[in-house]
């Protein structure tokens, strides 16, 4: 049992390596986007942590770490990955489960196989199961706000073309539209109700929601409250370039569909045969599990596969 734990861990922990690589590279490359975050959250959170107490921050979203954990930028990344996919959970709870998950993989692993080295590969596995179901939830969390946040600028161009200010179009906003983007305009409007300056509300809304449409319309209404003019007349083009590009975005995933569903049957396809040629024939294909050359065999080729499938979805992913 422990000969065929450790490689099938093994393989696990280097895909679980190359999927984290795999999400740090696109946030490496995008240099345009941080740009964007920098203009917008410069002073924001100096400001705002002098007007809000924590327990008010970390209801509106804008909740920082302390004490030795803010010294690493890594915790501020995991904290503002919360605040974008769980704002309800905090980053003591979240820490908690995780050691409740590396620690419960280990020890079930450890009375399985008895083995000191499968058990702590199986912890750390376990140990990352929790930030990937983060990220996850994070990122349906991000294209679900990007999918509702037309209409919302369509309602708040109806709003302000009846004659409400901003504030009220976004407390009206927080009820009638449908989460998460009601959640976020409702942050927006309790920070201000608070007495934070509308500009740093708009700002942090910008840094928790990540979207570059999102940083558009926050750009859009922070240049429109300086120099004035029709803000419902910008926000109609801004709804219309945003649609726009979302057809467009529909069309390229459309025509690349092929190639992504073909990137996937060629990475899948090795390791089902050996799955098969393992249950026909288990003293034949059992050899590489048995033999540590092997085991470094199955491992090479498992992170070959892995690259290929990354530059075929490089290559099927077209920016718009």
């Amino acid at each position: 049992m422990t000969e065929i734990a450790l490689p099938v861990l093994t393989a696990s922990s280097v895909t679980v390596g190359v999927w984290g690589i795999w999400r740090l590279i696109p946030g490496l490359l995008r240099r345009e986007e941080r740009k964007i975050k920098s203009r917008l959250t410069q002073g924001v959170q100096s400001r705002i942590q002098q007007e809000l107490s924590r327990s008010i921050r970390r209801r509106t979203g804008l909740d920082e770490v302390q004490g030795i954990l803010g010294k690493f930028e890594i915790v501020h990344q995991i904290n503002r990955t919360l605040l974008q996919s769980a704002p309800h959970l905090t980053l003591q709870k979240f820490l908690y489960i995780v050691a409740a998950s590396a620690l419960s993989a280990m020890f079930l692993v450890f009375l399985i196989t008895t083995g000191l080295v499968v058990s702590l590969v199986a912890g750390v596995l376990g140990a990352v199961v929790p930030f990937m179901v983060l990220m996850n939830k994070r990122n349906k969390r991000q294209r679900l706000i990007a999918d509702q946040l037309p209409d919302a600028l369509d309602f708040l161009g109806r709003a302000l073309r009846a004659g409400h200010s901003m504030v009220t179009a976004f407390q009206m906003m927080s009820q009638e539209l449908p989460e998460p983007i009601a959640g976020e305009f409702r942050r927006v409007y309790e920070q201000h109700s608070l007495g934070a300056p509308l500009d740093d509300c708009l700002r942090a809304a910008a840094l928790r929601v990540e979207s570059t449409d999102f940083a558009f319309f926050v750009t859009s209404a922070l240049i429109q409250r300086q120099t004035g003019g029709d803000m419902s007349e910008v926000l109609n083009n801004i709804t219309s370039m945003i649609r726009a590009r979302v057809r467009l975005q529909q069309h390229v995933k459309a025509k690349t569909a092929e190639g992504r569903f073909t990137g996937y049957i060629l990475s899948g396809f090795p390791a089902l045969m050996f799955v098969l040629s393992y249950c026909l024939n288990k003293e034949y294909a059992g050899r590489l599990l048995e033999d540590s050359t092997g085991m470094c065999l199955l491992g090479g080729a498992l992170f070959l596969q892995l690259i290929g499938l990354f530059v075929i979805r490089r290559l099927t992913t077209v920016q718009v």
